[in-house]
């Protein structure tokens, strides 16, 4: 259970514990602390000048933590001590420090240009049977990887996002009555030369024939990380921004800052939906694509001391 101190009571516990040495038994809070257990306590200003300046505060012939304690105590309601014994810990809240602050959310966008393309292209058979449904979707896939493979695409850039084999049946005259049974088949292919966009889809979409769906492309950006650098400079600065004119507002001086904390960053992918209709002239006209300006948002939450 944690015990807390403040400084009204700080003598009587030192008392206590005075009685207790007599009786040839000490108190749980005098057993050997670490400075790095001691850390918070020594951190305040009383903290600090007793560690230059160590002396025996109460006058029992020993320097001790309770001599540390009770000069932490003459701080005032603006400091709480509170020990666990059982743990052996110690805990300063500086209350005045904490209450005098100023809290800010700052924001960085950076635009960049993608620089990678994921496209997701299946093919999707329904038949009557399981067999010719698969070997039918099989022929038209190997179809669409071998046009992705001769664009230049590499094995490690195609990868199956999905394969299903379901029944289907219909429900349009009240009942339901067998269909046959479809198979699809999904892999995603990233394009890694923007320039050639177009052209690949077309080559794919006609390599799978009838069978073809082409569901979406995203743009990306590979490594983003210069570009979120970036914005979190730029957040950090209107952090900086805003504190700064709420303390100039407010007849206060902006002191440094004493928290900062990333809430996230935001890197969309844009996503396209294509309906991919093909034709024997579909191809007849290259597919344009636009790949536009991707958005990289960082925001930052920053506590700052107001003196």
């Amino acid at each position: 259970m944690k015990v807390k101190f403040i400084y009204p009571f700080v003598c009587i516990i030192i008392l206590l514990s005075g009685c207790a040495a007599d009786e040839g038994t000490k108190p749980e809070e005098e057993t050997g602390l670490t400075a790095a257990e001691l850390t918070p306590l020594l951190n305040t200003q009383a903290g600090i000048d007793f560690v230059a300046s160590p002396r025996d505060v109460n006058q029992d012939g020993e320097i001790n933590l309770f001599d540390l304690v009770i000069v932490a105590g003459s701080l005032g309601d603006d400091v709480q001590v509170s020990v666990e014994p059982e743990e052996r810990t110690i805990e300063v809240i500086n209350r005045e420090k904490t209450e005098k602050t100023v809290r800010v959310s700052g924001t960085g966008i950076v635009a960049g240009d993608p620089d990678l393309v994921v496209l997701s292209i299946g093919v999707s058979v329904e038949r009557d049977s399981v067999k010719q449904a698969r070997t039918e979707a099989a022929e038209a896939m190997a179809g669409v990887i071998e046009s992705l493979k001769s664009n230049g695409l590499l094995d490690e850039d195609i990868q199956t996002q999905h394969f299903s084999i379901h029944q289907q049946y219909d429900y349009s005259k009240g009942r339901r009555e067998f269909r046959g049974y479809n198979v699809t088949n999904t892999v995603s292919a990233k394009i890694r030369d923007l320039d050639t966009v177009g052209n690949v889809i077309d080559d794919a979409a006609e390599a799978g024939g009838d069978l073809v769906e082409i569901n979406s492309i995203q743009f990306t950006i590979d490594d983003p990380t210069s570009l979120k650098m970036q914005a979190r400079v730029a957040a950090m600065g209107d952090a900086q921004t805003k504190a700064q004119t709420l303390a100039t507002e407010g007849g206060v001086t902006l002191g440094k800052p004493i928290s900062i904390s990333e809430s996230g960053d935001y890197y969309p992918p844009v996503p396209v939906n294509l309906e991919f209709a093909f034709a024997a002239d579909a191809a007849a006209v290259e597919t344009p694509i636009q790949s536009g300006q991707l958005q990289i948002t960082v925001t930052v939450n920053v506590v700052y001391e107001i003196e």
